[in-house]
């Protein structure tokens, strides 16, 4: 099953446990979104990332 194959019902109970709630009318609009979301996340597994290292996006707060 490919991420854009989730059901509506599979994105509900994600949401519901991370305790995201979602309104009945819009869950067709975020199930979408979601599978745009990860659609686009699965393009990265096709670039060559060897020898890129990697960066601390938040560096610790006592290394200043």
């Amino acid at each position: 099953m490919s991420n854009a194959d989730l059901s509506q019902e599979q994105v509900r109970k994600m949401a519901d446990l991370v305790g995201i709630p979602i309104d009945d009318s819009e869950l067709p609009e975020v199930a979408n979104r979601f599978a745009s979301l990860m659609q686009e996340l699965d393009r990265l597994r096709d670039l060559d990332l060897e020898g890129i290292e990697p960066v601390a996006i938040f560096p610790d707060a006592d290394a200043g």
